[in-house]
């Protein structure tokens, strides 16, 4: 099923948006779960098409969105698959339905030319080339530095992976092996402290961004894991959050914000100081 509003409209309506990516030229994907619906936002054209589903078949929790080239791939938690559209929301194929408990985030990791998809059900990483065959899995069930509990999210950030691993609290630095690095955050009510971490993007300055979806904020961190600041409260006036989930930055630094319970998308920008 496959959506097209053009031209003149009224706003975009999200149900519940969880992720969002952002594509070649000026397009902007958002998973907006509770809908059971993909969004492709063009912001040159200012078009908007809105994906429900392929052939017979509809979404059922599409919870993660990623580009490669001018490829769309989704993870649908209900379905426990990925799958791809191309840029107007045609349907190209579906894998992972025989290896995924319940994917969630994903990124593509282009030195590798793989795609990451976090397993939450499983509670790992679950990395597969682009012809949708898997080539490993990272990581387990456990707290020790590179197992998880729940992870949700994820993003590359150069030679490394950063994973939102919610139930233990923290995040986690990654090589593209799975080797833990460095974790940031533990359990707490304090700065720095997460209780439920969920999108994690990374700017041009190699600042780190976490959302938490319980305190309504998001933390900025430094590459080593400091805490630099926190932005973000609860509530329903711009610049406030309710549940916020995913984030993505862009290459201006802008900072695009999956804000789940108030149905919307935010956008921030980062004021770069001169060096």
């Amino acid at each position: 099923f496959l959506a097209a509003l053009r031209g003149p409209r009224p706003p975009i309506q999200f149900s519940s948006p969880h992720a969002v990516a952002l594509g070649p030229g000026h397009l902007v994907a958002v998973a907006d779960g509770a809908g059971a619906a993909v969004h492709v936002i063009d912001l040159l054209d200012r078009t908007h098409v809105v994906v429900f589903g392929f052939g017979d078949e509809r979404l059922g929790t599409p919870v993660g969105v990623a580009w490669v080239e001018d490829g769309l791939f989704v993870t649908d938690a209900k379905r426990g698959e990925v799958i791809e559209f191309d840029a107007q929301g045609q349907y190209r194929r579906r894998f992972g339905g025989s290896v995924l408990r319940r994917p969630v985030g994903l990124t593509y990791v282009a030195k590798r030319n793989q795609l990451y998809v976090v397993d939450g059900g499983a509670h790992c990483l679950a990395v597969f080339d682009l012809s949708g065959e898997l080539v490993h899995t990272i990581g387990g069930p456990g707290v020790e530095p590179g197992l998880f509990n729940y992870p949700t999210h994820l993003c590359c950030a150069g030679d490394n992976l950063l994973v939102a691993d919610s139930g233990n609290f923290r995040v986690q630095l990654l090589d593209l092996d799975g080797n833990c690095k460095r974790t940031i955050g533990q359990k707490g009510d304090g700065a720095g402290d997460f209780a439920l971490p969920k999108g994690v993007a990374l700017d041009s300055k190699g600042h780190i961004y976490v959302v938490d979806a319980h305190f309504e904020n998001v933390q900025v961190f430094d590459a080593q894991g400091q805490l630099l600041m926190v932005f973000g409260e609860e509530g329903r006036d711009l610049g406030q959050f309710w549940l916020p989930a995913g984030l993505a930055i862009d290459a201006d630094d802008r900072i695009w914000l999956a804000d789940s319970g108030n149905r919307r998308l935010q956008v921030f920008q980062y004021i770069r100081t001169a060096s």
